[in-house]
């Protein structure tokens, strides 16, 4: 067996960028549900709206900069539009609602 060459795999795989994403999101729930306590599965829906707009603007032909943008606004449009209302939900309404919204999405 060849240690160098599975060595080369795990660290090639630790600096995917599939695996930052899902570090990223990591992070937020632990800032979300570990400091504040408050249940939110919209983070999943923010996620997928970021990766549409990215998809759409590189599919149609802008660079990869410029798609990161869009879906950095797109995701961030879609959380004002489901964050002023919810502001004041706490516990299992706020599960409901975000749980909801990641749905429609």
């Amino acid at each position: 067996m060849d240690f160098t060459r599975i060595l080369a795999n795990v660290i090639g795989e630790l600096f995917n960028p599939v695996t930052a994403a899902y570090a990223i999101a990591a992070i937020g729930l632990n800032v979300h549900f570990g400091l504040t306590g408050l249940l939110n599965m919209g983070q999943a829906g923010f996620m997928l709206i970021g990766a549409y707009g990215f998809a759409i603007t590189t599919l149609a032909g802008h660079s990869a900069a410029m798609g990161l943008l869009v879906g950095l606004a797109a995701s961030t449009l879609f959380a004002l539009l489901l964050g002023m209302p919810t502001l004041r939900l706490r516990g299992d309404y706020l599960a409901i609602v975000t749980i909801a919204a990641a749905e429609i999405v």
